[in-house]
């Protein structure tokens, strides 16, 4: 058992996570499919028969005929046509509608006295892909059709028919106003933070079908007969796994998001130093993984349950006041919480490690929390391993 140093065990360890077929598309293959056709699914594809509900407040000939018109429009469904605000946005909230229209008070008036009016589409935006394919899908319909109403009802009052063509060729001017997720870049804001998640999943799924594998042999191997033994040795098993996931952290925020054109290493210290120390947690958490569920089969399953709601406990993608407090709590013990918030300020929006240093504490402190349940449950399975 001399004969077996650390180093020694480090590269077993590394050995097994690229040969053992039980962990090594995890470790290996996985990132790379993820990285080429995760953004696919999102790119320029237009939802059908969005649900919509319409406030009108000016109760015109104008907005009637607007109204109408939306009516008509396949790629729309109108839902509600209401008088007030409020009870749209709450049919927004509970998920009725995709998306608000509302036409203000005095549009018409406004419009014909050629001063500045607007009509307001609104979609939730806590919701990132849906609130952005609603707002694509109806923002198109709406302009053309608000353009040609307006030109036909000017009609009524004598405008030249010059700059009646003019104006249904020129739908009206589309601003969009953010109220959350200011960013709004699908790209550069929701698949940095989802790739984390990825991250995470990939390395505990790995990690726990080697330890799985491991525990299942006739005799233990070697290096986790130590890693219960020494925590040196613990450290050695878990190094291999802690170079990998940097490795892929480094190739996803470089070459992956480069070739995605997704906005990454903005400042290249800080994201480096979150992308090593999200991979000491991850890579602890994995080594617990594997020290709980042994022999059992069922690691996969818990891991991959676990990770969807990792994606939405973070606070970015979902507002952080609307989540539960026992979710929050919940949310601490994970890496890929302090891993998301980390990387997308240190890569994507350029923070110095000096902004991000509060982060870099969380993600030690939950290293040194799962190497800690490590140690103490490696002792504890000492006597069960097979010599």
């Amino acid at each position: 058992m001399n004969e077996y140093s650390p180093w020694k065990c480090f590269l077993l360890t590394f050995r097994a996570c690229c040969t053992n077929m039980a962990c090594a598309p995890f470790f290996l293959l996985a990132a790379i499919f993820y990285s080429l056709y995760y953004c696919w699914p999102y790119m320029a594809q237009l939802p059908e028969h969005i649900n919509v509900a319409i406030v009108d407040e000016d109760r015109s000939p104008l907005s009637r005929h607007i109204i109408m018109d939306l009516r008509a429009t396949p790629k729309l469904n109108v839902i509600q046509v209401l008088d007030n605000r409020p009870t749209a946005v709450d049919a927004m909230k509970a998920g009725t509608v995709a998306s608000v229209i509302a036409i203000p008070p005095n549009f018409e008036k406004d419009t014909l006295n050629d001063i500045p009016t607007a009509i307001t589409l609104v979609a939730n935006g806590a919701f990132i892909v849906k609130s952005r394919t609603s707002m694509a899908g109806v923002s198109g319909p709406l302009e053309n059709i608000a353009a040609k109403a307006i030109a036909a009802h000017l009609a009524q009052y004598g405008i030249p028919m010059t700059e009646l063509l003019q104006s249904s060729m020129q739908p009206p001017d589309l601003i969009i106003q953010y109220m959350y997720n200011t960013l709004a870049g699908y790209l550069n804001f929701v698949v940095p933070i989802v790739f984390i998640i990825i991250f995470q999943t990939l390395m505990l799924c790995g990690a726990g079908m080697l330890m799985n594998e491991w525990f299942s042999e006739p005799a233990t191997p070697m290096p986790l007969l130590l890693a219960c033994k020494h925590p040196l040795y613990l450290f050695s098993l878990q190094l291999p796994i802690l170079l990998i996931c940097f490795l892929w952290v480094l190739f996803i925020e470089g070459a992956a998001f480069a070739l995605h054109g997704v906005n990454s290493f903005q400042n290249i210290c800080a994201t480096l130093t979150g992308g090593i120390f999200f991979s000491f947690a991850v890579s602890a958490l994995g080594i617990l993984v594997g020290l709980l569920f042994k022999t059992s089969k069922f690691v996969i399953q818990a891991v991959v349950t676990s990770s969807i709601p990792c994606v939405f406990i973070t606070g970015n993608l979902y507002p952080e006041c609307n989540i539960p407090i026992y979710m929050r709590v919940i949310s601490w013990f994970f890496p890929s919480t302090p891993g998301a918030n980390c990387m997308l300020r240190a890569s994507q929006a350029g923070a110095s490690v000096n902004e991000i240093f509060p982060i870099i504490i969380h993600l030690i402190c939950l290293w040194i929390l799962y190497s800690l349940i490590s140690v103490f449950l490696g002792k504890k399975l000492v006597n069960c391993l097979k010599i």
